[in-house]
C-alpha cells in the first residue's frame, strides 16, 4: 500500500453464534491482498476458530499474503509452532509469521489453570521464540536449557532458508513486554496511545530496537465530518459498556488499563485519535477518525515517532480498504 508502512489486516473469523463461513475469510484475504497488504493477523482466543487452520485457509485463497498468526505459548509447544511454520511453508513457499501474545484475558487463563505472572509469561514468550527460531535455522539437533523449555537432542529437521523464517512480533507495552521485545522480536505491537504520549513513552523505550507496530483501526472519509457521523453511529456506548470500560482501570493488562483510562478520561484526543470503539465495547482498539488529509497527518506523527508496522483491526470490505488507501495515498502526497 505505501513504502512508509508495512500494513497488515485482521482475518476477521465468525463471532460465537455467527455462521463460520471460508466464502467470507475467501474474500476478506483476496480483497486485502489486492489493495496491497502485507499480511492478516489470525487471532487466538478460545472461543475463535483455530488461527493456524485459518492461516491455512489465507494461504490456500491468495497468492502473496503472508498470516500473522497469534500464538499463546500455554497452548502449543514450541516445537509443535515450529512443525506448523515448516508445513505450511513448505506446502505454499510462502513466509509465516508468529503473533507471540501472552494473554490480556484472565478469564482464559484461569480457564487453563496458568499459574505463571505476566512477568514469567513474557519470559516463557522470550524462550518460545529462542527454541522456534533455532528449530527452523538449524540442521542439527539442538539443546536449550531455560527455566520454561528443556530439551536434549531434540531433532526435527525443520530449518528453512532465511528468507522464509517466520518474523516474530510480540504484543504488549508493559516494562516486561518492553524488555522482551528488545531480546527476541522482530516487530514490537502495542494499541497506542495518542501520539505524543506514545512517542514519550512506548516508542522512546524501543530506540535502536525492534520495529514497531501499532494496532489501530481507520474511519477515514473525503471530509471529518462523514468520517465522524459513519464512527458515531458504529459505536454507540450504553451505561453497560460504560460500566465494563471503568472495571478495566484495574485490568491486570497493562495496555487494557491504559487505554480504560483514556477511554474514561476522555473521548476524542488531538481530533483524531478516538476512544469510542473502546467506551462501546466493540473491541480494544482505538480508531484514528477523520478526514483523508487529517488521518494520514495523525499517521505521519506516528511515524516520526518511529512506528513502521500497521495492524489495522476494522478493515474488511473492499469500500473498507478503499478508503485506507486513499489514507496512505495521502500519506505519501504528504
Amino acid at each position: 500500500m505505501t513504502p512508509d508502512f508495512e500494513v497488515y489486516a485482521t482475518a476477521r473469523t465468525a463471532r460465537p453464534g455467527e455462521p463460520h463461513g471460508l466464502p467470507a475469510l475467501t474474500e476478506i484475504s483476496r480483497t486485502a491482498e489486492a489493495h496491497g497488504v502485507t499480511g492478516l493477523l489470525a487471532f487466538y482466543h478460545h472461543r475463535n476458530p483455530d488461527p493456524w487452520l485459518v492461516a491455512s485457509a489465507l494461504l490456500g485463497a491468495t497468492d502473496r499474503l503472508v498470516p500473522l498468526v497469534a500464538t499463546q505459548p500455554y497452548a502449543l509447544p514450541p516445537f509443535t509452532a515450529a512443525q506448523m511454520i515448516h508445513t505450511l511453508t513448505v506446502l505454499h513457499g510462502r513466509r509465516i509469521d508468529l503473533n507471540l501474545i501472552t494473554g490480556a484475558t484472565g478469564a482464559e487463563l484461569r480457564q487453563v489453570g496458568e499459574s505463571l505472572d505476566a512477568t514469567e509469561r513474557y519470559a516463557r514468550a522470550a524462550e518460545y521464540a529462542t527454541v522456534v527460531r533455532r528449530l527452523l535455522a538449524e540442521e542439527g539437533p539442538i539443546g536449550f536449557d531455560g527455566a520454561h523449555y528443556r530439551f536434549e537432542g531434540l531433532r526435527m529437521n525443520t530449518p528453512l532458508a532465511p528468507g522464509l523464517r517466520p518474523r516474530v512480533f510480540l504484543a504488549g507495552s508493559s516494562p516486561a513486554a518492553l524488555a522482551t521485545a528488545r531480546d527476541v522480536a522482530d516487530v514490537a505491537v502495542t494499541h497506542p496511545e495518542p501520539v505524543d504520549r506514545f512517542a514519550a513513552d512506548y516508542a522512546r523505550a524501543l530506540a535502536d530496537g525492534p520495529r514497531i507496530g501499532i494496532r489501530v483501526g481507520i474511519v477515514a472519509r473525503p471530509t471529518a465530518a462523514e468520517a465522524w457521523t459513519v464512527a458515531r453511529e458504529a459505536y454507540r456506548e450504553t451505561r453497560a459498556s460504560r460500566l465494563t470500560v471503568a472495571l478495566r482501570r484495574t485490568s491486570g493488562s497493562d495496555w487494557s488499563r491504559r487505554l480504560a483510562v483514556l477511554a474514561t478520561d476522555g473521548d476524542v484526543y488531538d481530533d483524531v485519535y478516538w476512544t469510542g470503539a473502546y467506551r462501546a465495547d466493540r473491541g480494544t482498539l482505538p480508531l484514528l477518525v477523520g478526514g483523508y488529509e487529517g488521518v494520514a497527518g495523525y499517521l505521519a506523527r506516528y511515524r516520526a515517532a518511529g512506528v513502521r508496522v500497521l495492524v489495522l483491526g476494522n478493515t474488511s470490505t473492499a469500500e473498507d480498504f478503499g478508503h485506507v488507501a486513499a489514507v496512505l495515498a495521502e500519506l505519501r502526497r504528504g
